[in-house]
């Protein structure tokens, strides 16, 4: 398994180069395409509603009153919210032409940013974006891994992370969302020096598996298996099991934070899980999701 097609979210936020930088290095390693897509963040809705088709004979009037009301409002920020995501564009091809890349290119829409990903990450392997300013939240990340079913990797918008990773805090809880990010993260876990599996509550876990199933013994034969040597580091039940992951991967000096990714809304921040959301809003290295 590899990542051949990699999508990175281009957008005009600070720290943004680092956010392609990674994704263009990552790129060079997997020999993956790299494309970058800018959303102008106009909504299919509005883009569709002021672009209608006034060949119609039977709406011409009406469509022409309204296209003649809307214009002179909606299509200065058309055009600003395009130059905006123009000028990002320009940012990223400048980043990706300084790595030597199975191939590359730029693409922009009109549509809002979590649409326009998620429809485009279901035709790659991999999709890369930045966390953002504080503002803004961590819904986008969450949002597309849900509705694309890729997996995806926020760069942290505190410092610029390094390649190669050479240490990877997995988070482990037997759940469906922690296991697809364990197989979707197999080719970093494999060139990795080092791997941790972080599980709290070994108990519940346990319990939740049945009497047939060693979940531990399980979990490490299974990425022996995959050529990867990993120590699993079991503590007990944490309040909040983000800000104890994010703990941990400070003590074990990991480069890299692999997890499932929970919610059951695109609501986004209001119906998160907790873990996701606090790890989305308070880390300082990359974190590898899958939902």
């Amino acid at each position: 398994m590899s990542y051949k097609t990699i999508v990175v979210h281009v957008d005009d936020i600070p720290n943004a180069g680092a956010c392609y930088t990674f994704a263009a290095e990552l790129a060079r390693v997997e020999q993956a395409h790299l494309i970058g897509l800018a959303s102008s963040g106009v909504s299919r809705f509005l883009r569709e509603t002021v672009a209608m088709n006034y060949a119609a004979p039977t709406i011409r009037p009406y469509l022409d009153t309204m296209r003649d009301r809307a214009a002179p409002t909606i299509r200065p920020y058309l055009d600003t919210m395009r130059d905006r995501a123009a000028r990002a564009l320009d940012q990223f091809e400048r980043v990706a032409a300084s790595f030597t890349l199975a191939g590359s290119e730029r693409r922009a829409v009109d549509d809002e940013p979590g649409r326009s990903l998620s429809a485009l990450a279901r035709y790659c392997d991999l999709c890369v974006l930045s966390q953002g300013s504080a503002s803004q939240g961590a819904g986008l990340a969450a949002e597309v891994a849900k509705d694309s079913g890729t997996p995806v990797l926020i760069v942290p918008r505190a410092q610029a992370p390094a390649l190669p990773i050479r240490r990877i805090l997995l988070g482990w809880n037997g759940s469906r969302e922690a296991a697809r990010a364990m197989r979707f993260a197999l080719p970093l876990l494999q060139r990795a020096s080092a791997v941790d599996v972080a599980i709290f509550d070994t108990a519940a876990l346990e319990s939740e598996a049945g009497a047939e199933l060693r979940p531990v013994t399980a979990l490490g034969q299974t990425l022996s298996r995959q050529g990867v040597r990993a120590e699993v580091i079991q503590r007990e039940r944490a309040g909040d099991a983000g800000e104890a992951l994010l703990a941990l991967a400070g003590e074990r000096g990991a480069q890299l934070l692999v997890m499932g990714c929970y919610g059951h809304s695109r609501l986004r921040e209001l119906l998160l899980g907790g873990a996701t959301r606090t790890v989305l809003k308070s880390m300082t290295l990359p974190v590898f999701m899958a939902a």
